[in-house]
């Protein structure tokens, strides 16, 4: 087996080394097994970068569809308030990545690793990140600049707040969570530069904008803020903690049982705050941070209960040679897609725009299976990304 690149970040990876939280000098309980691999958390991590470097599978295409016109819908953000399927791509992968935190850090700690070292790397990664994150960001503009609403960026700054409990209970990462969101959405109503639509206007009137004026100079495009990184830590804290309760000792169907609970919960507390404090991606607020993931976790306790219950493995092969390099393929996505759609486009054109809406699905498939089968060398190569 050929020694993983270690010079990317695969954050998302449930086997990568993972720092720990700074001054914490304690294994994680005993009582938690998470050293087993788990296919499932593989599966699941592929599925969902398989539905973005698709984009939506060409599913935008049946816009105006009598019958199908409705799936156009899911794979388009929403323009402010409100949630699609979409909007859950984000959330889902950075979601992932607290769900390898735990399984990672266990392996650190049992090499032997000092917590003082193991933190170090906590900080590396976190500035690669940001600067993978900023060097696609220069490419897309044609010149350079500096930018955190990149997912990468937030993927970063979660990832290094959330190491800092990562060695508590869950009773502490719990309050650790609705105490960002609650500091988050409290500064964000009471803002006294909010515009006159309010905190929740579409507009960058708000805090979260402000801030970018004050740090960057200007406002992201559609309204985005880099004040992301906050609430979206809350996504990652939520997943190193289903983490925890997937590689424990636990029966699978007690497992589940967590799973569905904590899913349910999430929708129907994200439902509950909506009329407070709207369901919006874009300044993920608390209530879209708490609706996301149930959902989120509900799909999760698909792919678990078909995996890891049923023993359904047949089908994982594609979507595991995706999950096990998701930030190789993420940067494929953000670097190459264009050119492989335009290459494909080149030898099917008159096939595409004779099928109409179907003509872009199958483009959308045949530029999908191009970027797998590279992912597919490097998996059948044992080259996995990382820092």
């Amino acid at each position: 087996m050929s020694k993983p690149v270690e010079k990317l970040v695969q954050g998302s990876h449930q086997e990568i080394d993972m720092p720990a939280e700074a001054g914490a000098d304690k294994p994680p309980p005993r009582e938690k097994r998470m050293t087993k691999r788990l296919v499932s958390l593989d599966a699941y991590r592929g599925m969902i970068m398989i539905c973005l470097i698709s984009v939506g599978f060409g599913l935008s295409a049946f816009e105006g569809h009598p019958y199908l016109g409705f799936l156009s819908t899911q794979v388009e953000h929403v323009r402010w308030q409100g949630m699609v399927f979409w909007d859950l791509i984000q959330p889902a992968f950075m979601f992932m990545v607290g769900m390898a935190m735990p399984f990672a850090y266990t392996k650190r700690r049992s090499l032997g690793l000092s917590q003082r070292k193991i933190f170090y790397h906590v900080i590396q990664r976190a500035v690669v990140l940001i600067v993978i994150a900023n060097v696609i960001g220069t490419i897309h503009r044609g010149e350079p600049g500096i930018g955190f609403i990149n997912v990468l960026n937030q993927i970063a700054i979660g990832y290094f707040l959330a190491f800092l409990v990562i060695n508590r209970s869950y009773l502490a990462q719990g309050l650790t969570a609705a105490g960002i969101l609650l500091l988050y959405s409290i500064a964000w109503m009471l803002y006294p530069g909010n515009g006159p639509g309010g905190p929740w206007e579409m507009s960058v009137q708000n805090l979260g904008g402000d801030f970018d004026l004050w740090l960057l100079g200007r406002n992201y495009g559609g309204f985005y803020v880099g004040l992301n990184a906050i609430p979206s830590t809350v996504t990652i804290l939520l997943g190193m903690m289903i983490g925890r309760v997937v590689g424990s000792t636990q029966s699978p169907k007690r497992i589940l049982q967590i799973l569905a609970l904590a899913g349910i919960s999430g929708i129907a507390v994200g439902l509950v705050l909506s009329p407070v404090i709207p369901i919006i991606k874009r300044i993920w607020t608390a209530s879209f941070t708490l609706y996301s993931a149930g959902f989120v976790i509900l799909g999760l306790l698909l792919v678990y209960w078909a995996v890891e219950v049923k023993k359904w493995t047949r089908w994982t092969y594609v979507p595991v040679v995706v999950g096990m390099n998701s930030i190789f393929a993420y940067i494929i996505f953000q670097l190459a897609r264009g050119s492989v759609e335009d290459a494909v486009m080149a030898f099917i054109r008159p096939l595409v725009e004779a099928l109409g809406p179907w003509g872009s699905v199958l483009h959308s498939l045949l530029s999908l299976a191009i970027i797998w089968y590279v992912l597919r060398f490097f998996y059948k190569h044992r080259i996995f990304l990382k820092v």
